[in-house]
């Protein structure tokens, strides 16, 4: 099951946020403090939010963060999974109970919709088992 954490408890787990940030997010290494700054700050004012999966044990499973944002042009609210990491395989079926979790906190909040960008096809077949549909790609030009 996934639990959200208090702002409070991110300090305690901030080594390992960075890690899942900087192993699941693709930032560019000259970004990646200011990056990581932002983050850290978002998450102790509430802006962000973390999810922890841990076992019976109380050992961490997996990590997601998250964001609620608006949509510009609907102006509905939704949230992003800005990252999700596992430390371990994990079955699709626990994604989709992770899945179920967020979208009780999403609709908690007045969020429409759940939402999150990958370029990782595992990661598109493991959104799409827990229901998710692709809405677009898109594509960039890196002008140097």
């Amino acid at each position: 099951m996934l639990v959200k954490l208090l702002a409070e408890q991110v300090p305690s787990f901030w080594e390992t946020i960075k890690f899942v940030a900087t192993n699941a997010d693709e930032v560019s290494k000259k970004d990646l403090p200011a990056y990581l700054n932002e983050l850290l700050h978002a998450l102790l004012s509430d802006k962000a939010q973390c999810f922890v999966r841990l076992n019976n044990e109380r050992v961490l499973l997996a990590l997601t963060t998250t964001r609620i944002l608006e949509n510009k042009i609907t102006g509905e609210n939704y949230l992003l999974i800005q990252c999700a990491y596992s430390f371990q395989a994990v079955d699709p079926e626990v994604w989709k109970e992770d899945r179920e979790n967020l979208e009780t906190f999403a609709k908690a909040a007045n969020c429409k919709y759940i939402s999150f960008n990958s370029r990782n096809e595992k990661i598109w077949k493991m959104g799409e088992y827990a229901g998710f549909k692709e809405v677009n790609r898109t594509y960039q030009y890196q002008i140097v």
